[in-house]
C-alpha cells in the first residue's frame, strides 16, 4: 500500500527546512556580530600591565605600588593586582608542561581598567611607571582586538552565503509551487479564462492555494531555528528577558522574510502562467 502524502506537503516540508536555516544562519550572524563587538569594546576599556621580575623577584609591597601610580595616573578608572593563581590560570595554556621553578617565575599582572569619557594611552602609563624606577610591560590588547574583528570577518561570510543561498532556495520553492498548481489546474484556468474571468482572479486563485502552505513553511522553519538555537544554547533557559527578546525577533524578521521572498516569487510565476494560458 503507497503512502499517499497531504497535497502540498513537500512544499511546506522544503520551506521550512530552508526557513529553519535561514534563522540559523541569521541568528549565528547576530551572535557573532554581538559577541565579537562587546570582546573589541571590553578590550578597548582595559589594558594589562606586567611587572617585570627583579633579580630577587617582584614583592607584593612593589606590585601594590605599581597599582597605585597606575590607579592615580589620569585617564584611568582603576587598576588591581591579579592574584598569582588567577595569573596561572591566564597562563595555564601555555605553561601546562612546565615544572616546578618555571611555574615560579610567572609574572605579576595588574588589571587596568580605563576612563571611559577620556582613557589614558599606551605610553602614558608606561611612562608613569618607568618614571619610579618600575619595569613593565604594558598591552594595550591591540592584537586581541585584531583577532576579534578577523572572527567576525571570517564568520561574516559564509553565514551572509548561506542566508543567501536559502532565500534562492526559497524563492525557487514559491515558483515550483505556483508552477506545479498551474500544471495541475491547467485546463480548469484555461476554461475561466476562456468564459471570460479576469487573468487576476485566476492569479489570485492560484496565490491562495499556494501561498498558505509557504506561510506555514516559512512558520514551522522559525519555530524550528528557534528549538535549535535553544538546543545549542543561543538562547538559555533562565537568562533575562532581552536574552530571548533579541533571538525572538531575529528569527521572526527571518520567517517573515522567508515567506516574503518566497510569496514574491510565487506572484510572479502565478503572472507568468496566467499570461500564458490567456486564448
Amino acid at each position: 500500500m503507497r503512502l499517499r502524502l497531504p497535497q502540498g506537503f513537500a512544499t511546506v516540508l522544503i520551506t521550512a527546512a530552508l526557513a529553519a536555516l535561514a534563522g540559523l544562519c541569521a541568528l549565528g550572524g547576530a551572535t557573532v556580530l554581538e559577541r565579537t563587538g562587546g570582546w573589541r569594546t571590553r578590550l578597548a576599556g582595559e589594558m594589562t600591565v606586567a611587572i617585570r621580575p627583579a633579580p630577587a623577584g617582584t614583592s607584593d609591597a612593589e606590585v601594590t605600588r605599581a597599582a597605585e601610580i597606575l590607579g592615580g595616573t589620569r585617564g584611568v578608572a582603576e587598576a588591581r593586582v591579579l592574584d598569582r593563581s588567577s595569573v596561572a590560570g591566564l597562563l595555564a595554556p601555555w605553561t601546562a608542561g612546565a615544572r616546578g621553578p618555571d611555574l615560579a617565575v610567572l609574572p605579576r599582572l595588574i588589571a587596568v581598567d580605563l576612563d571611559g569619557r577620556a582613557p589614558a594611552q599606551r605610553q602614558e602609563l608606561a611612562d608613569a611607571l618607568s618614571a619610579v624606577g618600575i619595569g613593565a610591560i604594558v598591552d594595550d590588547h591591540q592584537g586581541w582586538r585584531r583577532t576579534a574583528l578577523d572572527l567576525r570577518r571570517q564568520a561574516a561570510a559564509p553565514l551572509l552565503g548561506g542566508l543567501a543561498a536559502c532565500l534562492a532556495g526559497l524563492a525557487a520553492a514559491g515558483s515550483l509551487a505556483v508552477d506545479r498548481e498551474a500544471e495541475r489546474r491547467q485546463q480548469a484556468l484555461r476554461t475561466r479564462l476562456r468564459l471570460g474571468e479576469s487573468p487576476g482572479d485566476c492569479v489570485r486563485s492560484l496565490l491562495l492555494s499556494c501561498l498558505p502552505k509557504l506561510g506555514l513553511g516559512a512558520l514551522a522553519g522559525g519555530l524550528i531555528a528557534a528549538a535549535l538555537s535553544l538546543a545549542s544554547g543561543l538562547a538559555v533557559p533562565g537568562a533575562s528577558a532581552a536574552t530571548f527578546a533579541q533571538p525572538a525577533v531575529i528569527l521572526a524578521a527571518a520567517s517573515a522574510l522567508c515567506a516574503l521572498v518566497a510569496g514574491a516569487f510565487a506572484l510572479v510565476t502565478a503572472h507568468r502562467r496566467t499570461r500564458d494560458m490567456e486564448p
